[in-house]
C-alpha cells in the first residue's frame, strides 16, 4: 500500500536524526551523572532515585495520552480538523488536572519524608521535584504529539535519556555551574539545575504544537475530557508505568535494602547497563507511527521493517557492551570515580538482561501499536512482581550483586515473552534477519 506519512524524512532518515539527538543525550546525561557523582559523592544514588522518580510519576499523570494521541496523530488524515480538536482536549485535561496535582503531590510529600534538618533545602528540593514532575511530563507529551504530527527533526531533540538531547545540554551546563561555583548546594542544587535546564525545551515544544492545533477549539469540560482520555487511555498509562518500573525498581529496592554506598554502586552500574538498549529504544520510537500506519495493511511490510531495525541496533549494542565485558570496573571509574569501579560485577550481570531485550527487537512497540497494549501491560506487572519479590530477598541476604543478578533474570524472561507473544498475537517476528533492507527503509516514511 502507499505509505504517505506525515513526515517528508525517509524512515532512514528520521533514524538517522534520532540517532544523532539520541547520542546527544546519551553524553549529555553521562556528563551530567558523572558530575552529580563527584559533586554528590555517597548522596548520588538518592539522585538517581529523585530523577526516575520524577520522571515516572510525570509519565503516569499523562494516563497515556501521550502514547495515544501519537498513534492516532500517526493515522489521521491531513486536515481532519475532529481529531485534531480531541486530541487538543484531551491534552488540556492532563495538563490542568492530572499533571499539576502530581507535581503538588510530589513536593509535599518530599518535604516531609526528607530527613535534613534545614528547612529551606527540604523546600528547595521539594519545589524541585514538583518542577521535574510537571516539566517531565510535559516533555514527554510534547515530544510525542510533535513525532505524531510529522515534526521529526524537533520531536527527536526532546527524545532520549530523561529529556533529549535539549534538555541534557541545558541541564548539564547548569548542573556544571552547581559544581564548580556552588558545590555546598549539593543535592537541592541539582535538583534545581535539571529543573531549570529542562523548562526551556518545553516552552519552545509547547509553542510548536500550538501551531498545528491553534486554530481548532479546545475548550469544554475539562473533567469530563478527563475522564474521556482515561477511559480511551488507560492501558497505555498502566504500560508505560510497568515498563519504567521495569527498568528503575531494582534502585529503589536497593535504596531500602542496601547501604547508602551499595545504592551508588548499584545505580551507577544500572545507569551505564541501560544504554546497551538505547538503539533499539531509539528505534521504537522512530519505529510507532510506521507500525501504527501499516499494521493490518501490510504486515509483511511491516516485519521485514521490523527485524531490520532489530538488526541494526544487535550492531550498534555489540559494539557498546565490548568494553562492559572486557573492563567493567575501568569504565565505571573512568565514567563516575575511583569508588564506583567495585560495581564491575553488577554491571556485567545487568548487561544480560539489556542485551536480551535488544535480541528479541521491537515486540513491544508492535503490540502497543496495533492495540494489544493490553497484553504488555498484563506481562510488565508480572515482571515487576517478580522484580519486587526476588529483589528484595536477593538484596537482603547476598546484596547488591545478587539483586543484578536477579533483575537480568526476570528482564530475560520478560522480553521473551514479549517477543513470543507478538509472534502469536500479530504473527510477526521482531528478532534480527540476517538479510537486512535499508532499501526499505528508504522507502518508507518515518
Amino acid at each position: 500500500m502507499p505509505d504517505p506519512g506525515p513526515s517528508r524524512l525517509s524512515l532512514v532518515g528520521a533514524v538517522g536524526w534520532f540517532a544523532v539527538s539520541y547520542g546527544g543525550a546519551i553524553l549529555g546525561y553521562l556528563a551530567i551523572y558523572a558530575m552529580a557523582a563527584r559533586l554528590l559523592d555517597d548522596g548520588f544514588g538518592y539522585f538517581v532515585l529523585a530523577i526516575t522518580v520524577s520522571t515516572l510519576l510525570g509519565q503516569l499523570a499523562l494516563v497515556g495520552v501521550h502514547r495515544g494521541g501519537l498513534r492516532e496523530a500517526a493515522r489521521m488524515e491531513p486536515g481532519d480538523e475532529l481529531v485534531l480538536a480531541d486530541l487538543r482536549r484531551g491534552v488540556r485535561a492532563v495538563s490542568l488536572v492530572t499533571l499539576p496535582v502530581a507535581s503538588l503531590g510530589t513536593a509535599a510529600v518530599t518535604y516531609v519524608v526528607m530527613d535534613d534538618p534545614d528547612a529551606g533545602t527540604r523546600l528547595v528540593v521539594a519545589v524541585g521535584m514538583g518542577a521535574l514532575v510537571f516539566l517531565g511530563g510535559q516533555q514527554k507529551l510534547w515530544a510525542n504529539y510533535l513525532r505524531g504530527f510529522g515534526q521529526v527533526r524537533f520531536a527527536s531533540l526532546l527524545e532520549g535519556r530523561s529529556g533529549g538531547a535539549a534538555a541534557s545540554a541545558c541541564q548539564g551546563v547548569l548542573v556544571a555551574a552547581v559544581l564548580v561555583l556552588r558545590p555546598e548546594w549539593e543535592l537541592a542544587g541539582a535538583l534545581g539545575a535539571m529543573a531549570l535546564g529542562l523548562a526551556i525545551p518545553v516552552v519552545v515544544a509547547w509553542s510548536r504544537v500550538r501551531r498545528v492545533w491553534r486554530h481548532v477549539a479546545g475548550d469544554g469540560r475539562v473533567f469530563r475530557d478527563l475522564v474521556t482520555v482515561v477511559r480511551r487511555h488507560w492501558r497505555f498509562a498502566s504500560n508505560l508505568l510497568g515498563g519504567y518500573l521495569n527498568g528503575t525498581v531494582e534502585i529503589w529496592i536497593a535504596a531500602v535494602v542496601l547501604s547508602a554506598a551499595g545504592v551508588s554502586q548499584f545505580s551507577a552500574a544500572q545507569r551505564l547497563s541501560v544504554l546497551l538498549a538505547v538503539p533499539l529504544v531509539s528505534l521504537g520510537v522512530v519505529f510507532s507511527p510506521v507500525v501504527s500506519r501499516l499494521v493490518g495493511h501490510d504486515d509483511g511490510r511491516l516485519e521485514r521493517l521490523l527485524r531490520t531495525g532489530s538488526t541494526l541496533a544487535v550492531t550498534l549494542t555489540a559494539a557498546l557492551w565490548i568494553p562492559m565485558l572486557v573492563a567493567p570496573g575501568w569504565l565505571l571509574r573512568v565514567v563516575f570515580g575511583a569508588d564506583f569501579a567495585a560495581a564491575a560485577p553488577i554491571l556485567v550481570l545487568l548487561t544480560v538482561g539489556s542485551v536480551s531485550h535488544v535480541v528479541t527487537g521491537m515486540s513491544g512497540t508492535a503490540l502497543t501499536m496495533s492495540r494489544h497494549e493490553g497484553v504488555v501491560t498484563t506481562v510488565q506487572w508480572v515482571a515487576v512482581v517478580l522484580r519486587v519479590v526476588l529483589g528484595v530477598a536477593a538484596g537482603l541476604l547476598y546484596g547488591p550483586v545478587a539483586l543484578g543478578a536477579s533483575a537480568a533474570l526476570v528482564t530475560l524472561g520478560l522480553y521473551v515473552c514479549l517477543w513470543l507473544l507478538t509472534r502469536s498475537r500479530m504473527g510477526l517476528w521482531t528478532h534480527p534477519t540476517t538479510r537486512p533492507s535499508l532499501r526499505l527503509m528508504r522507502q518508507t516514511s518515518g
